[in-house]
This record gives C-alpha cells, structure tokens and sequence, in this order.
C-alpha cells in the first residue's frame, strides 16, 4: 500500500481487478441506450434487484452483494448513507471467506467501514455521507458479502489472482497481530513526506535538480536528468502567481524518458488542483496553500530524461521546478511513467454519452486521474457511472454507480465541500476548498455551479492491463445544458504500450468560462424549502405510457422554485396516474408538502400519500407559469422508509390547453 517503487513496476504475481456493484441492470450494452444509461444503481423495493441475489442462510434471508470464487482480496469498497442528513442504517453486513459457514467480519453496513468500527482510519473512514475503506481483506478461494436486509447502494472494488496463487486469508487474530503495523502504515499514509521508505532514500543521497525562471509565453524550462538507469522519486513545481485561476491550466507539465515523451498534462489536472489553485494532501500528490505543488510517483528510466515546463497562458510566467532523482535497477518489470490530458468544452449533457477518460494498448497499470467539470447551473451533474474495460472484455467488469461514487463520497449534489484522504480528495465544489469550506449553516444546499475538482490515486487498487484498458465517464446530468470536462490521467506502461492522448495545446486556451457565481444565488434559500426532495430525484414506480419527463430552468419567470427549476411531465390525459417513492428524512410521521407549477397548458390533481388521501384537488391552471402556493399534503407515516406519492389527473380548467403537470419538489419536517 505504501510501497511506491512496487507501482513501478508490473505485478510478478498475475491480478486483474474487478467489481461487484449496484449498478443497474438493465445497463446490457451500449448498443440500447435507454438501459445502458438508466440511473437507478441502488435499491429501495422488492422490484429492484441491483445485487447478485437472495439466499437464506440458518433460515433467514442474505442479500448477496459480492460473490467471487478463486483467490483475491477485496481493496475498496463504499457504502453511501441512506439519508443524506443521518449517518446511520440498520443493515448489518457479513464477509464469508473460503465457505466458510460464519463470516471472518460481521457488523452495521457503514461502521465497519467508517473507521468506528474494527478497521481503523485512515484505511477505513467517513468520507462525504459515505463509509469508504482500503484496508485489504485477501482470501485463498472464495469471497461473499451479503446483508441481513436489502441494500441501497454499494462498491466492492477486489483482485482477481490466478487459480494457483497462494493467499493467506484474512482472521482476526492476524488482524490483532499486525496492529502495530497497521498503526505506521496508518501514520505514514498521513504524513506522505515521512516514513521509513524516504528516510532510507534520503540517506543514499537523492540528486536534487532545480531551476527557478522566468518562461515567456509559448516557450518551456527544461531540465535534463542525469544519465544512466535512474529513477524520479519526486517532483515540485511552484509558480510565481496564482491570480489567473487559468494558469494551472495553461501551464503544461511534459516528461521524456528514453527519448519519448510519456507525460503532456497541465499541471492542475498533473497534481490535482484542477483549475485554480486548490489545497490538497494525497499520498502520491500534494498541493500546498503557498502554492508548491508535488508529486511522488516513482518514475524509472533506461538511459536518459527530462523534465519541461511549457507556458501557453500567453503572458510570461515566473515558476520554479525541482526534481529529485536516485538510482534504479532497470529489469524485465520495469514501467515508465505516463499522464494525459484530455479537455471539452462544451459537452453536451443530452443526449446522455459515454466521456472517454483514455484508452490505453498493449502492457501497463493504471494508478489514477483528476477530473476537472466546470457547470453552468445549480444542479447536480455526476450521476454517470464508470465503466472500465480491461483486455478487450465484452462488458466492462467494473461498472459503477455516479461520479461521485468513483471519487469516494455521495449525494453529490449536496455534498459540495472540500475533503481529502491518502487516496482521493474533492479539492474544489462550487466556491469551497480547503482555505474556504462551506458554513456549516449551508450543509444541506444543493448547488454545484461553477468548478468542481475530484481526484483518486490507486495503491492497491491499481489495475494492471495485458492488451488494452479503456475508462469511460457517464455524461449524466440532471439539466441539458453545455459543460466543461477536464481530465488528467496517470498509468503505467512499456516501451510498446500506446494511448489516445496527445498534446492538445489549442484546447489548453479553450478553458470553460466560470460562471457568476454570486449572480447565480436562488432567490429562495435552502431553509425556504427545508427538508426537500426534488422530483428529479424521486423513483417513478408507476407511470403510463407514453410518459415525457424534462426538467425545466425557471429562472426567467418571477416567483421562488426550489433550486430554480421544475419537471414537466408531458403525455398526461384525465384519469392517468403517476407515483412517485419519496425516502423519509425521518423514521417517525412527516409533514408532507408538495409545490408545483401553474401554467396554460395544466390540469387538476388529486393526491394520495402510501394509499391515504392528502390534501384537495388542485387546479394548476394559470395564464402563465408561476409556483404553487404550499399544497399540504398531511401528517403520514413511512413505510419501509418511503412515502409512496400517488398523482392523478382528474380533469382541467376551461381555460387550459392541457393536462400537463409541473411539479417542484416535496417537502419533509417533522409532524408536530
């Protein structure tokens, strides 16, 4: 986990990773999109069925979540919470190793993994609403996790060794035994610039190379290494200013080993700072707040190297690069390092597509990358799942649940403040990083314009690829509008192995614009609407059919919407019925209330709650849209911590031209 010069260089023993998640299944092929890009990854009634199965086992039901037989060992895993305001669940989660009948780990879905439980941090540990552990759990033939009740979403992220390699099972009294070492692996893991791996490096004497200059525009610092089999252990690089937020885009990192270039990435996407400098601390990358920005990738070479500067920002550039090299013995294993960059923009949201990160041939392992996205809007934009396909696979076998989930945390429309951890880090939401974190007063809004910035750097889960590894991004937001995408990432490979990525100096100057952000303030705040749920969020569980579902941008009309925005849901005639699943905040009796739009072209509703009448009829005729007032559904209880909204077109106004219905979002406090 620690050990840098390992990643250098290609697994001795054989492993592929792989993953068993709650993504949806009707996601078969690319070639049918509407079940390729379907959204629900999680689990919330007995129709879904995002898991391997149901068992029983001593006479009581087992959801299986992950089921692998041969050796491997599980490297990642996440878990969200169920509510997004309360860090709790009552699953209780078992790992069964090599079959057997009771399982090597047992406890609460989230505590084992949250860093409260057995697992300490910073292996296992709280990220943004969810519980996120690295700590491995190896086993010699079999691994199966299941849960006591169904799940809502999950990640179990392992390697897949060959059927012949020896693995030592995971017990916890070898657990208990290696405290000590897990205790300094822990404490190394924090302090990425200490540890006894440096120290001894430190002692044999690192050659230290540094230029500090000024580079004008179009032109690059280079500095040569020294000659002979070496490796880079370190690299730093500090500019004078960071007032243009631009320049950690136009400020381009280029490496050459061997006489070929294997490194072209603007040095916010190189060490995780994105656009602008934001504060981070990994175990591979640091950004600092007095701007200094580092590596620690180990990166071999045969004979020859440089490390380049190259400033396309269009004005001269004070900057300072040092690079830290010693030597190393060159074998068969030995990898050169590589980064790539890849920026868009615009990028379209809909239709929803594929966004490809990079596709790499021949031999390597990949070991991360930063994704920069600059949104126009308020709304969330990270529903798209990863899919990763390794060695020319039919069907990707690590296929996730959202963006978010990828880059460690969840419910990422409301979980845009900084964090960071030894292995991914959310240095930038909004306005927020680490010199300026989100007020506590504004935990639970909901907006994500501007630039966000999420990083991830593998250590045991790195994933190593014989032939080909391609690594696509869901383009999956919840408005049609432009974005910006950026990605920088970061792999291992031999002489022979090739990628997509090349230079691209004309996109480097293409940088997203940022939107106003204090122009862009809903006019009614987060407390106006305490306690909502979008319906762009909610579970349609019944619908007729044909059914139309677009969000819609209110901003233009006076009135207050949550977030700005509605849904319009088109193809209604008198009689249909829509319902919605709304998760409860709370596990006692709620108050209920709707807000909706009136428009020309809208009809009369009536509403039930879990099969209960709420409220009255409602006619949502107006001669132009404008917000409902409140429409109080009632006081109701959940069941199985959902309300169950049921929405029926009972007629229309004389005036109206339709019966279409606008709906905004429902609201949840506490029944007094």
């Amino acid at each position: 986990m620690v050990d840098r010069e390992s990643v250098a260089r290609f697994p001795a023993k054989n492993f592929r990773l792989k993953q068993h998640s709650s993504y949806n299944r009707a996601s078969k092929t690319p070639t049918d999109a509407k079940g390729w890009f379907t959204n629900k990854d999680f689990n919330s009634n007995p129709r879904d069925h995002n898991f391997i199965r149901i068992e029983e086992h001593n006479g009581k039901k087992e959801w299986v979540l992950m089921d692998h037989e041969g050796p491997g060992a599980i490297v990642r895993t996440w878990m969200p919470w169920r509510n997004p305001n309360q860090a709790d669940t009552d699953i209780n989660m078992r790992v069964y190793l090599d079959g057997a009948e009771e399982p090597a780990l047992e406890g609460n879905m989230l505590g084992m993994f949250d860093g409260t439980g057995v697992i300490p941090a910073p292996f296992a540990h709280s990220s943004l609403r969810s519980a996120v552990n690295f700590f491995p759990i190896p086993y010699a033939k079999s691994c199966k996790v299941t849960t006591d009740k169904m799940p809502f979403f999950f990640i179990f992220t392992f390697r897949e060794y060959d059927a012949d390699t020896p693995v030592e099972t995971f017990s916890l009294a070898d657990f208990e035994a290696a405290q000590g070492l897990t205790e300094e692996t822990g404490k190394m893991l924090l302090s990425p610039d200490s540890g006894t791996d440096q120290e001894s490096r430190a002692s044999a004497g690192p050659k230290v190379l540094t230029t500090s200059t000024t580079i004008k525009s179009q032109d690059e610092r280079v500095l040569d290494l020294p000659s002979g089999a070496a490796a880079v252990r370190e690299i730093s690089v500090k500019l004078g200013s960071y007032q243009d937020a631009n320049i950690t885009r136009q400020v381009v990192l280029k490496i050459e080993f061997d006489g070929k270039q294997t490194v072209w990435c603007p040095i916010g996407d190189f060490f995780g700072s994105g656009i602008g400098l934001n504060p981070v601390q990994g175990w591979y990358r640091t950004v600092n707040e007095d701007g200094t920005m580092s590596c620690r990738w180990v990166m071999p070479y045969q004979n020859s190297g440089k490390v380049s500067l190259l400033n396309l920002s269009g004005e001269p550039v004070d900057a300072e690069l040092v690079v830290k090299t010693e030597d190393w013995t060159w074998d068969d294993r030995s990898m050169y390092f590589h980064a790539g960059w890849r920026g868009q923009y615009p990028v379209s949201t809909r239709p929803f597509s594929d966004w490809n990160y990079v596709t790499l041939k021949g031999r390597g392992v990949y070991v991360g990358d930063t994704l920069t996205v600059m949104n126009p809007v308020e709304k969330w934009w990270g529903e798209g799942d990863e899919k990763i396909w390794v060695d020319g696979e039919d069907f990707p076998s690590l296929f996730g649940t959202g963006t978010e989930d990828y880059y460690g945390y969840s419910w990422g429309g409301m979980s845009t403040d900084f964090y960071e951890h030894p292995f991914h880090a959310q240095p930038r939401a909004h306005q927020w990083n680490k010199v300026n974190r989100k007020p506590e007063s504004q935990a639970g809004s909901r907006n994500t314009l501007g630039y966000s910035v999420e990083t991830r750097s593998r250590a045991l889960d790195t994933m190593p690829f014989r032939s080909s590894l391609q690594l696509d991004m869901e383009i999956w937001h919840w408005s049609d509008v432009e974005m910006g995408y950026g990605v920088g990432a970061y792999w291992y490979g031999f002489a022979a192995t090739t990628s997509n990525r090349k230079p691209e100096p004309q996109e480097v100057l293409n940088v997203p614009p940022l939107p106003d952000l204090g122009a862009n303030v809903p006019e009614t705040s987060a407390n106006d609407f305490k306690g909502a749920v979008e319906f762009e969020e909610m579970e349609i569980a019944s619908n007729p059919k044909p059914l139309t579902r677009k969000p819609q941008n209110l901003k233009s009309y006076k009135g207050s919407w949550n977030e700005t925005d509605h849904v319009l849901f088109k193809g209604l005639v008198v009689g249909d019925v829509v319902e919605f699943r709304i998760p409860a905040s709370s596990p006692v009796a709620e108050r209920l209330t709707l807000y909706a739009t009136k428009s020309k072209d809208f009809g009369v509703l009536r509403f039930s709650v879990n099969d209960k009448p709420a409220g009255s009829e409602v006619d949502l005729y107006a001669g132009k849209p404008l917000p409902s007032k409140a429409i109080e559904l009632g006081v109701f209880d959940p069941v199985d911590g959902i309300y169950v909204l049921r929405v029926e077109v009972v007629g229309k106004n004389p005036k109206s031209e339709g019966t279409f219905i606008g709906l905004d979002c429902v609201t949840r406090l506490e029944a007094k």
